[in-house]
């Protein structure tokens, strides 16, 4: 089984930042699970508190529609990071989105290994455990 350090959950929405996390406990694939309401606050954690750590995710799952900084902003300011810091954070797009556009947008980013749609469940965690490995 895929074993993670950490994972960081990025999503406005306090309910299903709290099924996201609870799903990704069932699951074990981390040790421990950070959790920011906004892109904003999650770059101000990574930069802060987990860039530079042990507590460096080694995923991202993070929503498109936020407001004051929608997910793809998020990745533009992740991306102006250092390098060796991100360059092993995989992005997990975790969206209601349906729309293609954003698939291929999502697909434009290198950090960027997966587009989930919410909800987050155990059979969604295993297909992106199988993808990793």
């Amino acid at each position: 089984m895929v074993k993670m350090k950490n994972i960081l959950l990025i999503d406005d929405d306090e309910v299903a930042n709290f099924i996201n996390e609870r799903q990704v406990k069932a699951s074990g694939i981390a040790k421990q699970i950070h959790v920011a309401q906004s892109g904003v606050a999650a770059l101000s954690l990574l930069k802060e508190k987990l860039i530079g750590t042990k507590e460096r995710p080694d995923i991202i799952f993070l929503d498109i529609r936020m407001p004051v900084m929608d997910g793809f902003e998020f990745l533009e300011e992740f991306n102006k990071l250092p390098e060796d810091h991100i360059k092993d954070i995989k992005v997990v797009m975790l969206s209601s989105s349906l729309a293609e556009t954003d698939r291929q947008k999502a697909g434009q980013y290198k950090n960027v290994v997966g587009f989930i749609n919410k909800p987050l469940n155990s059979i969604k965690i295993e297909e992106l455990k199988s993808k990793l490995i």
